[in-house]
């Protein structure tokens, strides 16, 4: 029994084709009463190739097939695409304006340390980014890519206009392609590094008081990085690794005493890096008291004694602590009270001291200092004895060192001698 559909020849009484599935009907006998016809009949087949219907089966799997292939046409050029220098470009641009510092700190290529890490990119990428994106980008379009020559470099310019502005800016972003292949197939396109948010240098010194300790952003600088070449007895230097070429917070706990803070602007521009120096601004409140305490009662003391001209045994309690090394001091002690030995001083209170500008020492600091004080001269004028108060100011030299939580005065410098009987 031949199939009517596709012509296979099947089994007498089967009811379907085993070939295509087709429902079979049975061959009828012919009426031996008809006219049969005398032209002999040709076979259907004779006249061509048979053809049969493709299976189910066959159609399903080719209908995947060509799905997958569309789909991975789909894939190819999406990623394409993604990766081109054009979109790579306009990636970058809004990942600024956003301030994006998770897709920005994956374009940079960099060495990474504690102090290049992701944490401390974002920190400080915020703060600049913050500072300069304060005014809105309105709209802004991406221009073609241009290509050098051996196409291993790429420009795209984006055109772009801040809210407020009628006139457009422009920014040109390059980028350089890579050896290796992204994905096997694509090329990689890196933004250069000329193009980076931060710079970053390496080897960067810090120059801090011998014993400090340094932490910058919250991380505390290991020892490790003392560069014992260049320390002295007074002075740690440390040499910094890779660093990005910004301004990074940082606190100094200083042998003296109490912490400072400051910010370490890294340079690539700077050969001899940071030096720590002591000012004003810098000093705590509390510690600023404390000297300022310290410095009017010392004097006070110095001054009393000199000009009642007692020995610097007599008052050298005031400035003694463990280990103290007062030779210095007595010099200068004996020096102020020869001085007012002929002077006419009877009376002399410091009511303020302003303290000016700090340099570290190998046993402490000194700072320059501005006072006012107030005085009395006594004289006699022919047989008459004669008193005059007067007011006045000067600056002075004082060291200091820092011992069992206090502020000792080791010496003194500039000490004013002269007080007028006239003004």
């Amino acid at each position: 029994m031949f199939c009517g559909e596709c012509g296979t020849k099947n089994e007498k009484g089967a009811q379907f084709c085993e070939n295509c599935g087709s429902k079979l009907v049975e061959e009828k006998p012919v009426n031996q009463t008809k006219k049969v016809s005398t032209s002999k009949q040709v076979p259907k087949e004779s006249f061509g190739t048979k053809v049969k219907k493709m299976p189910m089966k066959k159609k399903i799997l080719l209908g995947a097939s060509l799905i997958v292939v569309v789909a991975l046409l789909t894939t190819f050029t999406i990623i394409s695409n993604k990766l081109s220098p054009k979109s790579i470009a306009k990636d970058y641009f809004l990942a600024v304006v956003n301030v994006n510092t998770d897709k920005l700190y994956q374009y940079m290529d960099i060495e990474k340390t504690e102090f290049t890490s992701k944490d401390m990119f974002e920190q400080l990428a915020k703060r600049e980014l913050n500072e300069d994106n304060k005014k809105k980008i309105s709209n802004y379009k991406i221009g073609k890519v241009e290509k050098n020559e051996n196409g291993l470099t790429a420009t795209v310019t984006i055109t772009y206009v801040i809210e407020g502005d009628d006139e457009p800016e422009t920014v040109r972003v390059g980028l350089v392609k890579q050896k290796s292949k992204k994905y096997f197939f694509f090329d990689d396109w890196r933004i250069s590094n000329n193009m980076s948010v931060m710079d970053t240098t390496k080897d960067y010194k810090i120059k801090v008081l011998k014993n400090s300790t340094v932490t910058i952003e919250g991380v505390a600088v290991d020892k490790k990085y003392i560069d014992t070449d260049a320390s002295n007895e007074s002075y740690d230097v440390y040499k910094m690794p890779t660093m990005f070429t910004e301004g990074y917070q940082m606190k100094i706990a200083l042998p003296l005493g109490f912490e400072v803070e400051d910010t370490l602007y890294v340079s690539n521009y700077s050969s001899s890096g940071y030096t720590f120096s002591l000012n004003e601004e810098k000093l705590p409140e509390d510690t600023k008291k404390q000297l300022i305490e310290t410095t009017k009662k010392g004097l006070q003391t110095l001054y009393n004694g000199a000009k009642d001209q007692k020995s610097f045994d007599d008052i050298k309690s005031e400035f003694e602590y463990e280990g103290a090394d007062l030779s210095n001091l007595k010099k200068t002690y004996e020096s102020l009270s020869k001085s007012l030995s002929n002077s006419d001083l009877s009376a002399i209170e410091f009511t303020e001291i302003e303290l000016d500008s700090f340099t570290t020492t190998d046993k402490g600091f000194r700072a320059y200092i501005d006072t006012d004080y107030k005085y009395t001269v006594s004289y006699t004028s022919g047989s008459e004895a004669k008193t005059h108060d007067s007011k006045s100011s000067d600056s002075m030299t004082i060291y200091y060192a820092y011992h069992d939580n206090a502020f000792k005065i080791t010496d003194a410098g500039s000490l004013v001698t002269y007080f007028s009987r006239y003004y």
